[in-house]
Formats: C-alpha cells, structure tokens, sequence
C-alpha cells in the first residue's frame, strides 16, 4: 500500500457504513415479503401476478450487478455508488406511490437497478483502500454488517404494514436511502485508482463465455442458484401462506422469517469452522445432505393433515441453514478456479443466481392453490438439481487433480 492511501485509509465508522449501504438490497427484499398478502388484497392481484413484485426485483438485481462492476472502474466509484442509491431513493417514493400492481412492478425493478451498486461498488471499495489482509477483515465486517438486514427487515415491513398500510414500507426504503446518500455525499471520495484499467462490455462477455464452459464454474454456481431458490421459492408465498394455514399476521410472519435468516447466519459461521475440520468439499456435501434432509421434512409438512406449524418451520429452519452452509462455499470455489476473471466470476454466479430464483418465484406464484404443495414440489426438484450440479462440480474437480 502506498504512502498516502495508507494515511487515508477509512475507519471503523466507514466501514460500518459501508455495511449498512450494502444491506439495504437485502433490506429492500426482506421487508416487503411480510406484505405480499396485504399488497394481493389491496391491489386486487392474485398470487401468479403479486409473484413479480418479488422476482421483478430479482431481476434488477440479476441483470445489472455486472453492469454496475463496469461502471465503478469507467466513471469511478464514488458517483455510481451515490448515483445507484439516488435511484433507489426515487424509484421507493415512486413505489409509495403506485396505483397499479404494472406501477409497483416497474418500481420494484428500478429499486433493484439501483440498488444492485451495493455489494459490487462498496467491495471495489475496500480494496482500493486495503492491503488483502486487512481488506479481507472490513469485508468480514462489512458482510457482518450486512447480515443484520434480512434479520430486522421483515419485522420493520411487517409492523410498517400494520400501522400504516404497505405504502409504509417504500416510505421507510426511501428514508433509509436519503440517510445513506447524505452519509456517503459526505464522507466518501474517489478511491479508484489512476490506472484502473476498465473491462468493455465485450471482454466481459468473452470472460463470462469462458465460465460458462467450464463444468467447474458452472456446478458450483449451479450449486448456489438451485440452494437459494429453494429459499424464494417460499418466500414467494411464505406470508400467504402461513396467514391461511396458521393466521399469522404480517408482523408474526416478519418476526418468523427473522428467526430463519438467524438460522442461515449461523449455517454461514459453521461453514468456516467446518471447512478448517472437514475440508471445503465435504463440508459442502453436509450441507446438502442437511438440505435434502429439510426438504423431505417440508414435503411431509406439506401433506400432513391438520398442518403443524412446528414442524414447517423446523424443515425452513434446517433448509436456511443448509443455505447459509453451503453458499459461501460455492461462491468462493466458482472463483477460485479463475482468478484472472474473479470479478466478472463473483457477478456472473450472483446473476445466474438471481435469475434461476426469479424464474422459481414465478412459477411458485403461477402454482399457488393455497396449500404447500406446489412449493414442495418445486422444492425438491431444486433439490436434486443442487445435487446435480454439486456432482458436477466435483466430477470437474476431480477431472482438473488427475490431469494435474
């Protein structure tokens, strides 16, 4: 590290705000999920229509985090970051506003566009400003930080939805985001550096054709994409669902899906206690052996008359772990096989993660009767194509150690 970026490196109270900047794409997710039922009454939809207020978002998200990559190394992190959390801010008052489900939508995918600057601009961040050892202790920080959002979020938009309607939760979104724009206006400068080369769109889509050939890239993001929509496939309709089996309210439901996100934080720490024990490759097939083992649980829930609460939310709980266990895993084993397109590496498997979510939240909605039988079908088609591609992933794995 140079003379004057080590004079300058942030404190503690940036890098925590960098954490809270970057939890609010997960806070722009959770805290509406509580109100899916309250926003299906109220805008007259049924669910294979409420459904793309979920994957709309999704797609923002999915779609434009490698854009924004590219635009942080062009124009430099400072404006994309403060320019992406602008468009947040209108595209939340936009949402409070809407008349019409289209409206909420097309706002919904202009929040994600925005707000999908998060992860990419404030990581691009850290390591300009830090040697890797120090970068890597932030970014635990910064990811710890993060952790907190899909915790508090749906009880915020669940007691936002009961004391002042849906439209509440937006107003909250566009509050927290005019709070971050005004902390980051003030304190953040430039930190890209004066050589920074940027990538052109056109070397990142031969970067990503690579990947996408290679089975290892490919198996674990695979591995990634099918574990997380297991995920959204209920939380599509976790809330209706719930609400019609048990009566839980917006707020119990906040309060529930909480308790699960609690569930995948401690899956995320026990990946890396287990990873030093077992290895990296076995501690990922505990993982899945643990997700496969929920979602038999969720396929009985499913069927069994009258419906136990206990035993519902025991499989999602086993499954967020499974989740939290297995995904740092698989996104660090797609990068480190190429590490001269690491970055385009880490936005291509969180995009195709996006977008196969998406997909199963739309058609989660599309099949909702009401009961959860159509998400335990769709649960366990995720889960044996996570087993799938896990086998694949290994196979190349094994494949590269023979050949070496």
């Amino acid at each position: 590290m140079t003379q004057t970026r080590a004079s300058s490196r942030p404190g503690w109270g940036f890098i925590i705000l960098l954490g809270i900047a970057s939890g609010l794409s997960a806070f722009g997710m959770a805290s509406v999920v509580p109100a899916l039922p309250t926003l299906s009454r109220a805008l007259q939809a049924d669910w294979s229509s409420v459904q793309f207020i979920v994957s709309a978002y999704l797609l923002g998200l999915g779609l434009f985090q490698p854009v924004q990559g590219l635009l942080c190394d062009r124009f430099g992190r400072r404006p994309v970051l403060l320019g992406g959390f602008t468009l947040f801010l209108a595209a939340s008052l936009l949402a409070s506003l809407a008349t019409s489900l289209l409206q909420l939508v097309l706002a919904r995918f202009l929040q994600a566009v925005g707000v999908s600057v998060a992860t990419v601009v404030t990581r691009a961040i850290v390591r300009d400003s830090f040697e890797p050892e120090p970068a890597a202790v932030a970014l635990s920080f910064i990811t710890a930080v993060m952790g907190v959002a899909p915790v508090i979020a749906p009880v915020f938009g669940g007691l936002a939805t009961e004391a002042v309607g849906w439209r509440g939760i937006f107003w909250l979104h566009a509050a927290m985001a005019l709070l971050v724009v005004a902390l980051l206006a003030r304190v953040l400068r430039e930190t890209r550096p004066a050589d920074t080369e940027s990538m052109t769109a056109r070397e990142l889509l031969a970067g990503a054709r690579v990947l996408i050939a290679d089975r290892g890239f490919s198996g674990h993001a695979l591995t990634y994409s099918f574990i997380s929509a297991s995920g959204f496939i209920f939380i599509t309709v976790g809330a209706a669902l719930y609400e019609r089996l048990f009566g839980l309210s917006g707020a119990e439901f906040g309060l529930l899906w909480s308790l699960l996100a609690i569930s995948y934080i401690a899956g995320a720490t026990a990946a890396g206690t287990l990873s030093r024990r077992l290895g990296r490759q076995r501690t990922r097939r505990v993982g899945l052996g643990i997700n496969v083992a929920a979602t038999l649980l969720f396929v009985v829930a499913a069927w069994l008359q009258p419906p136990l609460l206990g035993v519902f939310s025991l499989s999602l709980g086993m499954l967020m772990f499974a989740n939290g266990l297995i995904s740092p895993l698989a996104l660090a084993a797609a990068v480190d096989d190429h590490p001269q397109l690491a970055g385009v590496a880490a936005g291509l498997s969180s995009s195709i993660a996006m977008l196969v979510s998406m997909a199963c939240a739309i058609i989660t909605g599309a099949i909702y009767d009401g009961t959860a039988h159509g998400c335990a079908v769709l649960m366990a088609i995720t889960c044996a194509l996570a087993w799938w591609a896990m086998r694949r992933a290994d196979s190349a794995s094994m494949s590269t150690t023979r050949k070496a």
